[in-house]
């Protein structure tokens, strides 16, 4: 039982640190530490970052899942404009505190609708009406495709 307390006041202490961190509009860029920021990488290699405003210039979808409208940039949208060109799959990383943190994708599947949506923390999360809401990644921090 200790251990499962533990583990709670260990998991919303980390939601409260990364929505204190990330999800703050950008003013931890004036207090010190760095801002929330996408890294699209392929092969190891970063290809582009993005901040929130950097994923607002690009084309923009909507769609709507349980009766809730998710917007923001598709992720093929994202990768294309990173210049990721060919690839077979795409590895989604989030920071695991409200979701497990990862996702892999099928080139085929990424390009199905995969929607980034942005949330009010001052983050993204990956979502699709064809995914399983257990399957979303919130908090966004690096996109790999190989």
């Amino acid at each position: 039982m200790l251990v499962v307390v533990v583990a709670l006041v260990a998991a919303v202490s980390a939601a409260w640190i990364l929505q204190a961190g990330v999800g703050d509009g950008g003013a931890s860029a004036k207090n010190g530490s760095a801002p929330y920021s996408i890294s699209v990488e392929k092969g190891g290699a970063v290809l582009k970052t993005y901040d929130l405003a950097a994923l607002h210039a690009l084309p923009q979808a909507s769609v709507e899942i349980d009766g809730k409208k998710q917007d923001g940039p598709l992720l093929t949208t994202l990768l294309d404009d990173a210049a990721v060109g060919t690839y077979h799959k795409v590895a989604v990383r989030g920071a695991g505190i409200r979701d497990p943190g990862h996702l892999d994708l099928t080139a085929t599947e990424a390009a199905h609708d995969v929607q980034l949506d942005y949330s009010d923390r001052g983050t993204v999360k990956v979502c699709s009406p064809w995914l399983e809401r257990r399957e979303w990644v919130r908090d966004v921090l690096t996109i790999s495709a190989d």
